[in-house]
This record gives C-alpha cells, structure tokens and sequence, in this order.
C-alpha cells in the first residue's frame, strides 16, 4: 500500500512538472537590437558554401544572434568555428554579436581582416559600414552602402541604410550650412545638394550665398532646376533679378522687380527697385560720375561731378558768365562740372592763391555748406523759410532743414563723406529746387 501511494505521488510530481516546466533562461537583447536587421545574414556574398551539416548548425546559432540570445549563439558559434575553422561567416557572426551589443572597438579587427580575405563580400562589407556608423563616420558608412546598393543583388536593406544616411547627411550639412557663411557655406550646400538634389530650401540658399558672392554665373546655374518648375514663383524671381542687376542688365532686373512690387505688399521689392533705378541711371553716366558715385571719400572735384549729374537746375543752367581762373584745375577728372561750379558760384576761387583746391577732401560739414549753397544760389523758394542761426553750418543746417534736405551732418561734420552719401543729398536738393 505504502509502495503503490509513493508510485501515485512520483507520478503526480512528474505530471505537475511536465504541465509547469521551468522557465527559460532570460535572453539578454542589444540596447541596439532594432538594428539587428540591417546586420544580413553573414552567409550573403561568401564564395565559398559550407558542407550542409556545417551549414545547418550555423544556421541555428544565426537563428539565436537574431533572437538576442548571444550567449547560445557563442557557444553554437565556437561549435561550428572548431568543426570548421575556415568556415569565415562563423566569425563574421560572433562580430555581429558584438556590433549589436555596442562593442564596435571588439568587431572592427575581426571584420577588416576577413574583408582582407574577401574585399567582395557583401555581408562583410554591410559590416564594415554598420562599423562606421558606430564610429561616427556616416560619409564612409553611406558611400559603401551606396557602391553595393548598386550592384547586382544588393539586399533591400542596403538601399534603404543608403537613403537613411543619405537623409542624415544632407540634414548635417544643410544646418552647418546655415550657419556659416560665405565660401564655406557655398561648400557646405553642395555637399548637402550632393545627397539631396532637390532640396528646394538648401538650393535657395545656395542661389542667395552666391549673389553675395557675386557668382552670378554659378548661381545662373544653382538655380535652373527651380526655374523649370516654378519660374513665376516671387523668390525665383527676385534671385533672377538679381542675377540680372549682377551682370549689368539692369532693365531686365528693372522690370522683374516692378512685377514683383506690384504684385505683392512686401515693401523690400520697391525699396530694391528704387535702388536698381539709380544703380541704373549710374550705369549710364559718364567715368567721372562712376568714380565719384563710389569714392569712399570723395574730393571737391567729386562733388561737382555730383552736383552737376544730380541737380537739373545746374545741369542745364543758362547764360553763365565766365568764372573766375584757378590754377589748380589742370586736365583733372570732373574739370568741365568744376567750372560750371565756380562759374555759378558755389564754389569759390581763393581771390589770392587763385586756387579752388579740387582734391581736398570733402566733409560733413562742407557737404552741408555746399548743398545749402546750392539751393540758395538756385532759388528755392523753401530757403525764405530757413531760421537764421549763428556760423556758416548752423545757417546751412537750418537752410537743409526748411527745404526737407537730410542733414549729412548727423554722422558727424568732420566724418567723410563717400559719394552715395553726396548723392542723395544732391538728388534731395534737385527736389527741393523742383517744388
């Protein structure tokens, strides 16, 4: 009895056994085994097949290393490796184990010397890029992804890592890009161009660096592929116009901003348009009127080129007398305006030395006397509203201001004057003399 009721529970023991059995040891998965699916099978592209029993064990520890079960699959592994030691995909595997597992520092010597035993194995290649990944080195990683991508039976996960390193580092280079400047921005756009041909926000970019650069050829270029596509579109037009004032064809750039002026409210395209109309008009004037207009400290002789191109009342005045001979004009840039100054008295010859001094510089402070002069000495009838003030530039100053004349004064009466300077004080002086 006792025999038969230790039988019944040895059998009960073994039955709640089989219906609970113990649970399976815990697998530890990569903090990075997402990735385990760009890690292809180490088999793909070795040239030389395993016996089927070798293959069949390897294809049972390749099974585990996908689960995240490393420790079996090393054990499997190191089987496979003692059974047949030149079976190399056994090696190439334990190396996946370790990218996986973020040991790239423990793979990278295993993986570059069975690619020195085969440069053309593909799965071994895939290694050496997931490798470069883990080493921060994404050109590498991307530029061999994209030379198997293209070749024959390249696997899909290959063209997909190609367009995500692709996407990773047009991201890298379009932001650098942004926040550099100059040259080295233009380098960074096309290398970001290189991985992302039709980024239309990097291209843009690209076209702008370039007009700063005043590379209106290249930026010609940069932005034909827009052109094809959305030629009517406001910022393709304004780089166009642009381009056009760049190379000297300042109707063209004229007409595309009174277009855009007139089609949109955005205030900056007739402010550009008022400058392209001057840049124009500068265009078309004699030398001395271009040297002058860009001096950056502009002489006697400057201003009367100036005041002469600027102010139609001395341009086109009458019935002059003869002025006054100064010995110190000589065959000087300007010399026929300088006379026509002096002959209407704006500017003086000193009655002693006879000199009228054309290459002294201009300030502040002369500019206002001058323009002062002028609307005096031409008749604005704003003059007879000028408060009267003590000293020759408080009686200018307050002339300059009856007449609505932006006192170049501001910036300080014994800074330098540059020619852009003069000459919008001379075109506002033509206005006044116009009223």
């Amino acid at each position: 009895m006792n025999v038969r009721r230790s039988f019944f529970l040895i059998a009960a023991t073994l039955l709640a056994a089989a219906c609970n059995p113990p649970a399976p040891a815990p697998r530890v998965a990569p903090e990075n085994v997402g990735e385990l699916r760009y890690l292809v099978d180490p088999r793909l592209g070795f040239a030389k097949p395993a016996p089927p029993a070798i293959d069949k064990r390897f294809d049972a520890a390749w099974k585990l290393v996908l689960a995240g079960d490393f420790a079996e699959a090393r054990r499997r592994l190191d089987d496979v490796i003692a059974r047949a030691p030149n079976f190399l995909p056994a090696r190439l595997a334990e190396a996946a184990i370790d990218i996986a597992g973020n040991h790239p520092e423990a793979a990278r010597p295993v993986v570059d010397k069975l690619l020195n035993a085969d440069s053309a194995w593909t799965a071994a290649r895939i290694y050496d890029a997931e490798l470069a990944i883990a080493e921060h080195q994404p050109e590498r990683a991307y530029e061999i992804y994209r030379a198997i991508a293209a070749g024959p039976n390249a696997p899909a996960t290959a063209t997909e890592r190609t367009a995500e390193l692709s996407k990773q580092l047009f991201e890298n280079s379009f932001a650098a890009a942004q926040a550099a400047s100059g040259e080295e921005s233009v380098r960074l756009l096309h290398t970001a161009l290189a991985f992302e041909p039709a980024a239309r926000p990097a291209r843009m970019l690209l076209v702008q660096r370039l007009l700063g650069l005043r590379r209106f050829d290249e930026a010609r270029r940069e932005l034909d592929p827009l052109i094809a596509s959305e030629a009517d579109n406001n910022e393709v037009q304004e780089a166009l116009a642009e381009i056009d004032a760049g190379t000297g064809r300042y109707q063209e750039a004229i007409v595309r901003y009174e277009r855009l002026a007139r089609h949109t409210s955005d205030p900056r395209y007739m402010h550009r348009l008022d400058e392209l109309k001057q840049q124009f008009a500068a265009a078309n004037m004699p030398p001395q009127y271009q040297r002058a207009f860009e001096s950056e400290s502009i002489t006697r002789a400057d201003l009367a080129v100036l005041m002469y191109w600027k102010i139609a009342s001395i341009r086109f005045a009458q019935n002059l007398g003869a002025p006054p001979i100064a010995i110190d004009i000589g065959e000087i840039p300007g010399r026929d305006e300088l006379i026509r100054a002096i002959a209407l008295g704006i500017f003086t010859v000193d009655p002693v030395t006879r000199r009228v001094n054309p290459n002294s510089p201009v300030n502040s402070a002369s500019l206002v006397r001058v323009a002062a002069r002028a609307l005096i000495l031409r008749g604005a009838s704003c003059v007879k509203q000028a408060e009267t003030a003590p000293g020759d530039v408080g009686r200018a100053e307050n002339v300059l201001a009856a007449c609505g004349v932006t006192d170049p004064s501001l910036i300080g009466l014994d800074d330098p004057v540059n020619g852009r300077q003069a000459a919008a004080v001379m075109e506002q002086v033509d206005g006044a003399l116009s009223r």
